[in-house]
């Protein structure tokens, strides 16, 4: 039986979490953020000073992840977590 693994958030711990249990055949992994997109908050500044563009610090994460064939990625926002019955509650049911 493959273990599951819930990461709530898309940033770079959420992501890199998801790369490392990426494609191990014993896990299923569920990613939930409430954008489709990983911001590089870094370089925001850049496209304020209009040297760089919106594309050019925004990535989708489904491209992200898209060669990790056990990771399931959802757009939602989580609204609580029931430790007692292993449970995430989020606004999509």
């Amino acid at each position: 039986m493959k273990q599951r693994v819930v990461i709530i958030g898309g940033g770079f711990t959420g992501i890199n979490t998801a790369k490392v249990l990426g494609n191990k055949p014993d896990i299923e992994v569920t990613l939930i953020d409430r954008k489709n997109y990983h911001l590089f908050q870094p370089l925001l500044y850049q496209v304020a000073m209009a040297a760089l563009g919106e594309g050019d610090i925004a990535a989708p994460l489904r491209n992200m992840l898209a060669n990790y064939l056990n990771i399931t990625i959802f757009k939602g926002i989580v609204e609580g977590v029931d430790m007692a019955n292993k449970t995430i509650i989020t606004d999509f049911g």
